[in-house]
C-alpha cells in the first residue's frame, strides 16, 4: 500500500456494515462502531484505539510506532496508536481489536 488513504479504504471495504459506519474525527475520515471512532486516517498514517494504554506505551517505546498526538504538542491521546503504512500487515488485526474495544466502551 502506498498511503494511509488506501489502507483506510481497504479496511473500510472489509469492516463497513451493519454496526460499522464511516465518519469524521478531528476532520479526518474514521470508522465508528456504536458512535465511537476506532480507526482514523490521519496524515498518511492510520490510528487505532487499542484501549490498553500499557500496550500502546510498550509498542511506542519498542518500535517505530508512536502514540497518537493530533495536536503535535506532546500530549498524546490515551489508548491510541499511530502507525505508518509500512505496518499495514498488522492493520486488520489492530482494527478488529480497536472495534472490539470501542464496542465494549460504548
Amino acid at each position: 500500500m502506498k498511503d494511509g488513504r488506501e489502507a483506510f479504504d481497504v479496511l473500510a471495504s472489509v469492516l463497513l456494515g451493519e454496526d460499522v459506519t464511516e465518519g469524521k474525527l478531528f476532520g479526518h475520515r474514521c470508522l465508528k462502531v456504536a458512535g465511537k471512532a476506532f480507526v482514523v486516517d490521519f496524515e498518511g498514517d492510520l490510528v487505532f484505539k487499542l484501549g490498553r494504554d500499557d500496550m500502546v506505551n510498550w509498542l511506542a517505546n519498542h518500535t517505530d510506532l508512536q502514540r497518537f498526538d493530533p495536536s503535535g504538542k506532546g500530549r498524546p491521546m490515551k489508548d491510541w496508536l499511530q502507525a505508518a503504512v509500512a505496518h499495514s500487515d498488522h492493520f486488520q488485526i489492530w482494527a478488529e481489536a480497536s472495534k472490539a474495544f470501542a464496542r465494549e466502551t460504548a
